[in-house]
């Protein structure tokens, strides 16, 4: 019946909100919303028997393998203090431009993203290390949030990026050409971004005063870039193998973990402790992420089941709109969520409800993806919720709501413009992955 889809779809939005405003955790909300869907639209305790194949053929790919292993990698920098001594170096070299502190910032966040596409981990050891050394030399909030805000959340798009992993499996599209396909535009973003800290230190001294910064003797920068230059072969390695199909993205994921704890044991900072804290924490991820994907997968085939999916596009097709307009008015969707709840809820709305429209109006699906993972990078520090606002929050308890939810703002129109070069220049997407491919 004509129609009968709308209240449908609008039944499964309406009870996922209440759960969520009921404070439930997302991934059993979507289990919950799954079985009340199965027995209510599909034939009663009989049609719970799909839950269960669905919840082992969701997870039980080998595509998945990368999320706990690159989760890990993250973990171990983070404990063994590798990823502060990367910060320490970049800052070495940096010298005494404008706004050094916060370029070593954007700096160390473009490094450990690329070593280990965990944002919150990349947020809370660049807050906790580099704010109280920016509020020393008189930094204003405006320079040293913002500049951590920004570093942090490049860990989205530059690979190795597991929610980049998570995406790619919901969306069902090749995660390889997914993790390079956000390469370019995360060094673009990296380039914008201190382009911009760079010209506001200079236009207005006052947010970032110049201060007399130890000299550094050349021998001494040669040393600590010899240092880290293990993790950086780690990065342009783990990579490489990826795009020239060496190994699988599994493959050298497990590749970047042995080299991580090798590097980490090498330079005598592994020990049983940061070990365990870092597998614990891993694996706590992991199956946050596993659920996630269980969740999202039976909401995929509820939809499908009940007719929503086919009638949504339909719907959409009878618009007449063009294919960049409905990309458009799909990302406005996407960020207006992120105004409310976190990266993970978002992916479970709005790609199984996304995902074939995009393919039935012949939009690239890699593209799209990148362009979605822009926009979950930007959920993550858009006001009131952002998840990265509060992790900012809780690594420097002394800084308002108010201060840190300003210093977002530049960065939240910094990514807009990045979108905008993206929808203009899709090359800057699809350039690496096409190589790949070749």
């Amino acid at each position: 019946m004509e129609g009968e889809w709308i209240q449908t779809l609008g039944f499964f939005l309406v009870l996922l909100t209440l759960m969520m405003l009921s404070g439930m955790p997302v991934a059993l909300g979507f289990l919950t919303l799954n079985i009340i869907g199965l027995y209510l639209f599909l034939g009663g305790e009989g049609a719970l028997s799909l839950l269960a194949t669905s919840t082992f053929s969701s997870v039980g790919q080998f595509a998945l393998v990368p999320i706990p292993l690159f989760l890990l990698m993250g973990e171990l920098l983070l404990k063994t203090g590798l990823a502060a001594r990367t910060v320490e170096v970049v800052d070495q070299w940096i010298g005494r431009i404008p706004g050094r502190l916060s370029l070593s910032s954007v700096g160390g966040g473009t490094l450990f993203g690329a070593l280990s596409g965990a944002s919150m981990a990349s947020v809370a050891m660049l807050g906790s290390t580099l704010v109280p050394e920016m509020t020393r030399h008189g930094y204003k909030p405006a320079m040293s949030v913002s500049s951590i805000l920004a570093g942090g959340g490049l860990a989205v798009l530059i690979p190795p990026s597991a929610l980049g992993v998570l995406l790619g499996a919901m969306a069902k599209v090749s995660i390889a050409e997914l993790l390079l396909g956000g390469i370019l535009p995360g060094l673009v973003l990296a380039i914008m971004y201190v382009a911009y800290f760079a010209i506001r230190a200079t236009v207005h001294p006052e947010l970032a005063p110049r201060y007399a910064a130890p000299p550094v003797p050349l021998g001494a920068k040669l040393r600590g870039l010899l240092e880290i230059s293990p993790l950086l072969v780690l990065v342009l390695v783990v990579t490489g193998f990826i795009f020239f199909g060496i190994a699988t993205p599994s493959e050298s994921a497990a590749m970047g973990v042995v080299a991580t704890l090798v590097l980490a044991a090498g330079y005598r900072r592994l020990s049983w402790a940061a070990l365990k804290s870092s597998v614990m924490a891993a694996m706590t991820t992991t199956s946050m992420m596993l659920l996630v994907i269980v969740g999202s997968s039976g909401f995929s085939q509820l939809l499908a089941a009940t007719g929503a999916t086919s009638a949504l596009v339909a719907a959409v097709a009878a618009l007449d709109m063009s294919p960049i307009v409905t990309v458009i008015v799909m990302q406005l969707i996407v960020l207006m969520l992120g105004c409310f709840i976190d990266t993970i809820s978002i992916m479970l709305v709005a790609i199984p409800v996304f995902m074939p429209v995009v393919l039935a109006i012949g939009v690239d699906p890699i593209w799209f993806c990148i362009l979605i993972l822009v926009q979950l990078e930007l959920a993550g520090i858009t006001p009131p919720f952002g998840v990265l606002l509060f992790v900012m929050k809780g690594v420097q308890q002394q800084l308002r709501i108010g201060e840190i939810y300003g210093a977002a703002l530049p960065i939240v129109l910094i990514q807009i413009l990045l979108v905008t070069l993206l929808m203009t220049f899709p090359s800057i997407v699809l350039t690496l992955p096409g190589l790949m491919s070749r």
